[in-house]
């Protein structure tokens, strides 16, 4: 085996046990391990889940699926499909900060994920969207980065299947996207084939209505709760903010000397958190789960040196 090759297995096999390990903590963090296969999931995949869970079809089918091939009961589907997700957002990742800079330090950035990943484990159980949102919308980051238009269109159609957040790549491609002839146009149609799945999915399982309008609640999560609570869930409100706050700020460090799309990405993040805010709840640290692929590379730049040639790809 020549060395690039075993250098490569060895990067592998520490994403797997980084991947393993955050399976085990969000087993054994949760307080109720087994409703995403004892109850969301049969849920969706009957068409009786509530909105906007039954839209959210694509771990749901698939475990489900796999546990049907299989023949492995429920629990060990729903173990294994989700250490997949897991293990295929770090390699992700990995790929991702690639872009930039060495194996070693790219390894570094996706080892910063899995360390601080825990505190998006918050609201008491693991949603099956979740994981899958992680490996998907950093592939979409990873697509857009390297200018390939092809791979972002298939992953926006699978991870449209997951989230709605979805359509935060189409924003991050028409502002970070190489400068290209019809960029605008690609990015319009990229838009048209997200708003195609999401309604085609509530007008095929049913139109839900419920209350999307979340900033009034969100406005009481913040109010510390009162003493006899966990201090664990009594601020676990702010917890995107110990996350991702720091990241941010060290991100911002020299921005404008940074490549086009890194710093253009973070143009996406005021607008992701504005709608989290409104539309989702806070003390569901997961919500906020995007924000990895978005800000990471500035991050890393600001930390790290590129080793890579860091191709800019702005045109104009």
């Amino acid at each position: 085996m020549s060395r690039p090759d075993a250098n490569r297995l060895m990067v592998f096999l520490l994403l797997g046990v980084m991947a393993v390990a955050t399976g085990f903590a969000d087993l054994r963090m949760r307080t109720y391990p087994r409703r995403a296969y004892e109850e969301y999931i049969p849920a969706v995949v009957s068409g009786h889940a509530d909105a906007p869970e039954r839209y959210r079809v694509l771990v749901p089918y698939t475990t489900a699926a796999f546990g049907r091939i299989t023949h492995l009961p429920a629990e060990d589907a729903w173990d294994l499909t989700r250490l997949a997700w897991i293990f295929a957002a770090y390699v992700i990742f990995y790929a991702y900060l690639h872009t930039w800079f060495s194996a070693a330090h790219a390894l570094l950035g996706a080892l910063l994920v899995a360390a601080t990943l825990p505190l998006t484990f918050t609201n008491s159980w693991a949603h099956p969207d979740h994981m899958a949102e992680l490996a998907l919308f950093t592939a979409g980051c990873l697509a857009v980065a390297r200018g390939r238009d092809g791979w972002f269109a298939a992953i926006l159609i699978v991870s449209s299947l997951n989230r709605e957040t979805t359509a935060f790549l189409v924003l991050l491609y028409a502002v970070a996207a190489p400068r290209r002839p019809h960029v605008w146009i690609k990015a319009a149609g990229f838009g048209a084939i997200w708003f195609a799945i999401y309604a085609g999915l509530r007008f095929a399982r049913g139109f839900v209505a419920y209350d999307v309008w979340q900033w009034h609640r969100n406005l009481s999560f913040f109010r510390l709760l009162p003493a006899p609570y966990d201090p664990y869930y009594r601020a676990y409100a702010y917890f995107f903010l110990v996350l991702f706050v720091p990241m941010l700020l060290l991100g911002l460090r020299g921005v404008r000397t940074k490549p086009f799309f890194v710093r253009r990405a973070l143009l996406v993040v005021p607008v992701f958190v504005a709608v989290c805010l409104t539309m989702s709840s806070v003390i569901e640290t997961r919500i906020f789960t995007p924000l990895y692929g978005l800000m990471l590379p500035s991050l890393m730049f600001s930390i790290v040196p590129a080793d890579r040639a860091a191709v800019d790809f702005a045109q104009g």
